[in-house]
């Protein structure tokens, strides 16, 4: 999905539900400025904003990227082959987000491939509502948290971690880190 996909689904659900840039502000957290610079595409927003800006919607982040309708509730299923995932890059991470054609997921499957090298590629460490795990799959991944020691993870390592404590992947090696990435964002609706 490109940044004006983004942008203009951002735009129509924020209409939709009657906000203002400034009460969608008020809701995310997120400046006017800001939401004014998403919604005209002309900033591609973090995971962490994204998640702000579907809790500020009431919405899960999913829905922020699907492309197709919406598949019915009971029984359902989605299948994302290889490389078909909805791609959504900023200047750390590149995200392919799985099964966006899901709504009311309990959680938000991705494959990342992890661009930053530097703990000073980060302004800050992201954290937003959710809980997060991660399944190395290729590369040298380093976790950086608020309040523990920087770890480096290999393939096939794991971690599970409260993505309210400040967070940073770096690749941790030469090549360019892949992981399976699980978001769970608690946004108030229920799929049962």
């Amino acid at each position: 999905m490109s940044d004006l996909n983004l942008a203009n689904t951002v735009k129509t659900l924020r209409q939709k539900n009657g906000l203002t840039l400034k009460e969608l502000s008020q809701r995310s957290g997120i400046s006017t400025a800001t939401l004014s610079k998403i919604e005209h595409g002309r900033l591609s927003p973090t995971y962490e904003k994204i998640a702000a800006l579907a809790k500020g919607l009431a919405i899960e982040v999913g829905e922020l990227f699907r492309a197709d309708p919406v598949m019915p509730m009971l029984g359902r299923r989605s299948v994302t082959r290889k490389g078909c995932g909805v791609i959504h890059h900023t200047k750390q991470y590149l995200y392919e987000l799985l099964n966006a054609d899901l709504e009311h997921k309990r959680f938000t499957p991705m494959v990342a491939t992890l661009k930053a090298h530097e703990r000073t590629e980060f302004s800050k460490l992201h954290s937003h509502d959710s809980e997060e795990f991660f399944y190395v799959l290729s590369g040298k991944v380093m976790l950086i948290t608020e309040f523990y020691t920087p770890l480096e993870l290999s393939p096939g390592d794991s971690c599970y971690f409260d993505s309210t404590m400040g967070h940073a992947c770096l690749s941790a090696g030469d090549e360019e880190a892949r992981i399976l990435w699980i978001s769970y964002t608690f946004t108030g609706k229920q799929s049962d």
